[in-house]
């Protein structure tokens, strides 16, 4: 299932380089939850070691999927939005990224277009997968994501295991 979520959308990204048309391989519902996903490419590294950066601007999400990391994967570090990943990004090299879309002074979808980009210039192997999460599910949302190269979608409200699961798939 491949569609251009818009003519100029697709033209901005091309402009500045960053490939689109990324397929979606799987799309559910689950306990109301939406979840798409792309094809992973994993490492295989194993959980314990995984370096995770968190963007989330709600203080609660963000406490309540940090204390559920932080027992299960190697490191978490935090941004409250999508400024901060871009900084941190450049700075740290991290095996997976748990993106709210919705957040205040930079948001998810400009903050991931970023970190491509710096991977582009960087000539990675893989871009660090990008786990997108939103509370406004009924947006385009979904395929703009899938469209700039995040690789999972996921509706608000979800389990902190859904997010564990996706890093064990993904990283």
């Amino acid at each position: 299932m491949q569609k251009m979520v818009n003519k100029k959308l697709a033209a901005l990204l091309e402009e500045i380089g960053i490939e689109t048309k990324k397929k979606i391989y799987w799309e559910e519902s689950i306990e109301s939850i939406q979840v798409v996903k792309t094809h992973p490419n994993k490492t295989g590294k194993k959980i314990e070691d995984v370096r995770v950066l968190l963007v989330e601007d709600q203080p609660s999400n963000r406490k309540t999927l940090e204390v559920y990391l932080k027992h299960k994967v190697g490191k978490v570090d935090i941004a409250e939005n999508g400024k901060q990943a871009v900084e941190k990004f450049a700075k740290e090299k991290y095996d997976i990224i748990l993106m709210d879309l919705q957040m205040p002074i930079m948001g998810g979808i400009e903050a991931a277009l970023r970190i491509r980009k710096i991977e582009e210039e960087r000539q990675v192997e893989r871009n660090t997968p990008i786990i997108a999460f939103t509370a406004n599910y009924y947006s385009d949302d979904k395929d703009i994501s899938v469209e700039i190269g995040m690789d999972v979608y996921l509706s608000k409200p979800f389990q902190s295991k859904t997010i564990y699961e996706l890093i064990q798939e993904y990283a």
